[in-house]
């Protein structure tokens, strides 16, 4: 039950998400190019970020302080999801709201 309920929420608030514009995106990929890390924009929605070999909780940790940065300056709703370097997948995902 409370996992259909969370699920339920994040549908209602991914239908109401704001997009990120190009400007915001272009400001968080060139913060991310500064820290060294590779990036890119799949959609409006969606951040990709290479984990460059640190772990699932490693990466958390950088994307909640992303998401913590960008609270409340009207950025939009995102999902920063990091792949492996090496092989094939998703390491973990993070999502961030306005």
């Amino acid at each position: 039950m409370k996992k259909t309920l969370v699920t339920l929420a994040l549908i209602l608030a991914a239908g109401t998400a704001q997009a990120v514009e190009p400007v915001n995106q272009k400001k968080l990929t060139s913060l991310l190019d500064n820290a060294g890390l590779e990036s890119m924009w799949s959609t409006d929605l969606s951040l990709w970020i290479k984990g460059n070999g640190y772990d699932k909780y490693t990466l958390e940790g950088f994307g909640n302080q992303i998401c913590a940065g960008t609270r409340g300056k009207g950025v939009g709703f995102y999902v920063i999801t990091f792949w492996h370097q090496f092989g094939q997948g998703k390491i973990t995902k993070v999502k961030c709201s306005s």
